[in-house]
C-alpha cells in the first residue's frame, strides 16, 4: 500500500492527477478505510476542478475516522501506531471547505473553515476565505472584518482583498 501512496503522491506532484487517483484507488481497494488515500483522492479531484467528487471522498475520509460529528485523530504511540495512514480531521475540513466554496455551498464552507480555525489549522488563510464568503453574501462589513483578522495574523494576500473590497 505504501508504494501506491508514494507513487500517487509523486504523480500528483508531477501534475498527473488522474494517475494519482488511480494509484490511490488501488490502495482503497486493498484497504477501504485508508483515510490518507481517500483524502488524497479528494485533493486530486479538487485539483481537477471536480469539486463534487472531491467532497464525496472527503466525506469518505471522515467516515473512516468515525464520522465528522465525532472522530478520532490517531497519534503515534509506543503500543500501536495507527497514525501512518491517518489525516487529522481539521485538515479534511479545510480541504472540503475549499471544495464547498467552489460549489457555492457557502454555509458548509463557513462551517468547515470554522472547524479548522477552532483546531488552530491555517487560521489566517481560513479568515481570508471566510472574508470571501461574506463578500459572496453581500456582507461587506463582515468580509472586511475577516480580511483584517487574516492580515493581523500575517496573511499578506488579504491586504489586497481589504483594499479591493473594503474601500469606502
Amino acid at each position: 500500500m505504501g508504494a501506491y501512496i508514494n507513487r500517487g503522491a509523486d504523480k500528483s506532484a508531477l501534475g498527473d492527477f488522474k494517475g494519482a487517483i488511480e494509484d490511490y484507488i488501488k490502495v482503497v481497494t486493498l484497504d477501504p478505510k485508508n483515510t490518507l488515500a481517500l483524502f488524497n483522492i479528494g485533493n486530486n479531484y479538487k485539483r481537477l476542478d471536480d469539486y463534487q467528487s472531491a467532497v464525496i471522498y472527503y466525506n469518505k475520509a471522515f467516515a473512516t475516522k468515525g464520522g465528522e460529528g465525532f472522530y478520532i485523530d490517531f497519534t503515534p504511540n509506543a503500543f500501536v501506531d495507527l497514525s501512518k495512514f491517518d489525516v487529522p480531521g481539521h485538515e479534511i475540513s479545510y480541504e472540503r471547505a475549499v471544495a464547498f466554496y467552489q460549489l457555492d455551498s457557502l454555509n458548509r464552507a463557513f462551517t468547515d473553515f470554522q472547524h479548522s480555525i477552532s483546531n488552530g489549522y491555517t487560521i489566517a488563510d481560513c479568515y481570508q476565505r471566510i472574508g470571501y464568503i461574506f463578500v459572496g453574501c453581500g456582507q461587506k462589513e463582515k468580509a472586511c472584518e475577516y480580511f483584517q483578522k487574516a492580515i493581523d495574523l500575517g496573511n499578506e494576500d488579504a491586504e489586497t482583498d481589504l483594499a479591493k473590497y473594503c474601500k469606502d
